[in-house]
């Protein structure tokens, strides 16, 4: 039954996924025989979902204090201005996030989430169908791509402002199938997100 539900979703991302934002092509041969690929990839990958989601209902959160350490008093040289462990809204939710901001308003959002238990097993679940997928999107204003970085499967948006050329950028990256960490940049390039990775201390996680 679970197995039926995954896919189903599976089906569902896959067709809101491929809808022309413009609304001006319909989607030609090509396009399907590239989505039945993708449900099929996704489907296997929903096999292992499904193994492994009981197990992270199961699993013992990582402690807060360890996800304190986790959060870095300064990225790339932006300090941080503040933290928050665990959610008031969903208290059987583990999560860490903190902000960084310099001088000029530039400001990096940094989130970690840990699959263990009821909600986050959930959450890590469904997200773990759209890391599985191997995509491109492109438009007037940016791009959003599925990657690797460091053997992690991740997940890079950029969006540039008509107006200046400045960039937000978004990185979402899935740890030891467990873990959603990402990084949100306002004003701050991909590449500058990319650096900031280097800097956290992600080998730890699943540890």
């Amino acid at each position: 039954m679970k197995k039926t539900a995954i896919t189903i979703v599976c089906i569902a991302l896959l067709f809101s996924c491929g809808k022309d934002k413009s609304g001006e092509k319909e989607p030609g041969l090509f396009d399907v025989i590239e989505s039945v690929s993708d449900l099929n990839q996704m489907a296997n990958e929903a096999e292992k979902i499904e193994e492994e989601s009981e197990q992270l209902k199961n699993a013992t959160p990582i402690s807060k204090e360890k996800l304190k350490a986790l959060l870095p008093e300064s990225l790339l040289g932006y300090p941080r201005k503040k933290f928050s462990i665990g959610n008031q809204f969903m208290p059987d939710m583990n999560m860490a996030e903190a902000e960084y901001e310099n001088e000029n308003g530039d400001l990096i959002s940094y989130s970690i989430i840990d699959g263990a238990g009821e909600t986050g097993s959930a959450m890590v679940t469904l997200a773990r169908l759209g890391f599985s997928r191997d995509f491109e999107e492109q438009s007037d204003s940016g791009y959003r791509k599925s990657i690797t970085i460091n053997g992690y499967k991740a997940i890079e948006e950029v969006e540039k402002d008509s107006y200046d050329g400045s960039e937000d950028s978004k990185i979402e990256l899935l740890i030891s199938n467990r873990f959603i960490v990402t990084l949100d940049g306002e004003r701050v390039s991909m590449d500058q997100l990319k650096n900031a990775i280097k800097e956290l201390k992600l080998n730890q996680l699943g540890q």
